[in-house]
């Protein structure tokens, strides 16, 4: 036996390729469950690791693949490429999986490829083959039988023979209540003999029915009759029904011969099947013990986080929350780990559970561990545990022990791990330690990974002189004499010898005796693994502590996060509620303010404008204007020819004089001036203005004070028209005495027109005024907009509101 065979049967490799096959639903998935071997190249490894993790997950989302009752095409498919006809029931098997190819098929189409990319790559590879299964399905009856619908001449044939065994049966139940003839029978009954229609007839009366004897009873005092009179009809019969079988043969050529024209397609589909269900058997398996998709280290450090023994669990599934679980560290700095520990402590489950940890991922099979765990693609697995003594050549357990490992060390490199299992056992143990490290540094520098259990002292020290060496240990109870199982890694452990037997009764001048007898250098290595084992402990509890620490903090992030998320949204639906809310009165205040303005136009007066005016100032405040909507500037500093706003009219002015004493009297009134207006106003209602930048050419005549801010004002800048924001329009009442209308005059009489009106408006006292010019073809407008530009009147001027007549008016503020 090889060490490669001797390895796989310590590690137990059968027994959980037959819990493998257990789940499998078909008689090839099986078998390839039985023979599931370790693959080497990591891409394939990646693919079959992404297959079973996909599967998981389908599994888990309740959408199996309809795999069941598959039946195997193996030697039919093999009669369908010798060009043998099929019989009913292999075209069945043939129908079935055609039907489990379209089932799945649509099943994993309707995957995202993006989630289950290595499963959605499977549809191109599944023929449903309509046309073959609709035959099939239409000829064959799920028992095999050939339907009558298969053919019209079949279906006509079984009609003439239906017809003939009525008339025959009718014929028998006749002389079956003839009064005379049934004084013959043994029983008032027909049945068959030789697939002929009989009559049990007493011997003695054999001649009273004529016909023909087919049988006769034990005792001889019965003899089956057919009588004459259904000897035609079942002639007749008989010969039906050999063209029923000429027919059904006829079929089933013709549906063999459809079959071998999809036989590719079949046999593509029929092993695409079988490999999922392969698939899914490892997928179910992987659920049993909680499996885990690890990353495939590109190099050889091994990480296998939280990891249990799979067969442990699969075995006592009522007990796989008590298998403990280890991280199982190797590679990179330490190459090789030592062992110890008690008798019974684990250290042979874990020597397994890495060995076979490593052959299964080769598999393609999710690991017993914790997410983020690494395993390592070992091209080469050796391992020497357990007792293998053999009586048949003659070797002890150490020269058997030997013989594994010199097959090892002849084999070993890098991509190997070593597995030993109480290395230098069975003989002298002085020179059983000295092999033992010989063999250890030899591994070591060979580049494999290796695990080693051991009990000698000797070896514990290697991890603090040889660089790749590591010291690790299975904890034990004292208190209960019991094994945690619990691996530690950077601390020896001790056998406990001496305190087991001690606990277990024997004599303390015996341990005494022992301990006395114990090396110094022993005693010091107990010494210091009990304090390592001290700290070790304290370390772990406050990395419990930490670790529950930071599970709180978490959660309370968690928590946090899910109400700022929950304020957020209520935020949300209050913002969007007040928008609403907002945008209905903005629209009923719109309608007032066009009310108001009609009324105005039909009626102008200064009494009605001042009563518009002050209307507009109440709804201006319920709406919040001043307020709202604008971040503002607090005024830090004034002077002479500033410009600012004026929060309480909501519009734009420029300081005139300041009073001396505004420092030491904030509540002095500043003297400012908003067109043609003159107010004084205190200093808290006046708000910073950013300067515009300045436009090339020049800004309007005049130094005049800006647009009111919201109005949909036009500034002259190089003779152009712009326009402004369009929030708050001034209030203009419109009246014959400040409107000039030039719609229908050419350029020229509009001019004079214009320039004549204002010298009128201008005497008249200024103000605003309003010249309709209309659109036309806009050379009016132009020329009326060109001529404000430059005119000493116009302090400003803007295209009309659409209430006013829009861009076929300007508005002129003549200051």
């Amino acid at each position: 036996m090889d060490i490669l065979t001797r390895t796989r049967r310590a590690l137990e490799w059968d027994s959980l390729r037959e819990f493998l096959s257990f789940e499998a639903v078909t008689d090839w998935g099986r078998e390839l469950c039985l023979e599931l071997e370790p693959q080497s190249d990591p891409d394939l490894i990646n693919i079959l690791l992404d297959q079973t993790a996909e599967a998981v997950s389908l599994l888990e989302a309740r959408s199996p693949l309809p795999l069941d009752n598959l039946a195997d095409l193996r030697e039919t498919l093999k009669r369908l490429a010798a060009g043998a006809e099929l019989s009913a029931a292999e075209l069945l098997s043939i129908g079935g999986v055609l039907e489990a190819a379209r089932l799945a098929r649509s099943t994993l189409a309707l995957l995202e490829a993006t989630t289950f990319p290595r499963l959605v790559k499977f549809v191109p590879r599944l023929h449903p083959v309509f046309d073959l299964a609709a035959a099939i399905d239409q000829a064959i009856d799920p028992a095999g039988y050939v339907k009558d619908s298969a053919s019209p001449r079949l279906s006509s044939l079984r009609k003439d023979i239906r017809r003939l065994e009525n008339q025959i049966k009718d014929e028998l139940s006749r002389i079956i209540h003839s009064p005379t003839l049934s004084r013959a029978l043994q029983e008032p009954l027909y049945t068959q003999r030789g697939n002929r229609f009989v009559l049990p007839v007493i011997a003695s009366s054999r001649n009273v029915i004529e016909g023909i004897v087919h049988d006769s009873s034990a005792s001889g005092l019965t003899v089956y009759v057919e009588p004459m009179a259904v000897i035609e009809l079942a002639n007749k019969m008989r010969l039906k029904e050999a063209d029923v079988e000429r027919e059904i043969a006829r079929i089933l050529s013709d549906l063999s011969g459809r079959a071998a024209g999809h036989a590719v397609e079949v046999e593509e589909s029929f092993r695409s099947l079988v490999e999922l269900d392969v698939i899914t058997a490892r997928a179910r398996l992987a659920r049993k013990y909680r499996g885990n998709r690890p990353e495939l280290s590109s190099g050889s450090e091994l990480a296998l986080k939280a990891a249990r023994h799979p067969l442990l669990i699969l075995q006592d599934p009522e007990r796989a929350s008590r298998v403990v679980p280890n991280d199982i560290v190797l590679g990179g700095k330490y190459r090789t780990m030592v062992v110890t520990g008690p008798n019974t402590g684990g250290k042979t489950v874990l020597l397994k559970t890495a060995g076979l940890l490593s052959l299964m991922v080769r598999a393609g099979l999710l690991l017993p561990v914790a997410p983020g765990s690494v395993a390592v693609n070992f091209r080469h697995i050796y391992a020497d545990i357990g007792d293998e003594q053999s009586l048949v050549q003659s070797l002890s357990t150490f020269s058997s022990h030997m013989t594994s490992i010199v097959e090892i060390i002849n084999r070993a490199g890098g991509e190997t791990l070593v597995l030993l299992d109480e290395i230098g056992a069975g003989t002298d143990p002085r020179e059983g330690a000295a092999l033992a490290r010989a063999i250890l540094e030899f591994l070591n520098e060979s580049g494999a990974l290796t695990i080693s259990t051991t009990h000698f002292g000797e070896l514990k020290t290697l991890a603090y002189g040889q660089p790749g060496f590591i010291n690790a240990s299975l904890d034990f109870d004292e208190a209960s004499l019991a094994p945690t199982y619990k691996l530690r890694l950077g601390v020896p452990g001790a056998s406990k010898a001496t305190t087991i037997a001690a606990r277990l009764g024997l004599k303390p001048g015996v341990v005494e005796r022992a301990g006395a007898y114990l090396a110094r250098d022993d005693t010091d290595l107990e010494r210091l693994t009990r304090e390592l084992e001290e700290r070790l402990k304290a370390l772990a509890e406050q990395e419990e502590s930490v670790r529950l620490a930071r599970a709180e903090a978490e959660d309370r992030r968690l928590r946090a996060q899910a109400e700022l998320e929950h304020v957020e949204r209520e935020r949300r639906r209050l913002r969007g509620s007040f928008a609403a809310e907002l945008e209905a009165i903005v629209k009923q205040a719109r309608e007032q303010v066009r009310e108001l303005i009609a009324s105005l136009q039909k009626e102008p007066s200064i009494k009605r404008a001042q009563e518009g005016q002050k209307e507009l100032e109440r709804i201006r405040e319920e709406l919040g204007w001043a307020a709202a909507g604008e971040e503002i500037s607090p005024l830090e500093a004034i002077s002479i020819g500033q410009t600012v706003k004026v929060r309480s009219l909501n519009r734009l002015a420029v300081v005139e004089s300041v009073p001396p004493d505004l420092a030491q009297h904030p509540d002095s009134r500043i003297s400012v001036r908003a067109g043609g207006i003159k107010l004084k106003i205190p200093l808290a209602d006046l708000e910073a203005v950013p300067a515009a930048p300045a436009a090339a050419g020049g800004t309007g005549k005049r130094g005049a004070a800006p647009e009111p801010v919201g109005a949909r004002s036009a500034v002259r800048n190089r003779g152009q028209v712009t326009a402004g924001s369009a929030r708050h329009p001034d209030l203009f009442v419109r009246t014959a005495g400040n409107t000039l209308d030039l719609r229908g005059q050419r350029v020229e009489q509009a001019l004079g027109e214009l320039e004549r009106f204002l010298d009128r408006a201008v005497v008249a006292g200024g103000g605003h005024v309003m010249i309709i010019h209309g659109h036309g073809t806009g050379a009016v407008k132009s020329a009326v907009r060109e001529y404000l530009a430059s005119s000493s009147y116009a302090g400003s001027f803007r295209p009309g509101e659409t209430y006013e007549g829009g861009d076929g008016v300007t508005i002129v503020d003549l200051g």
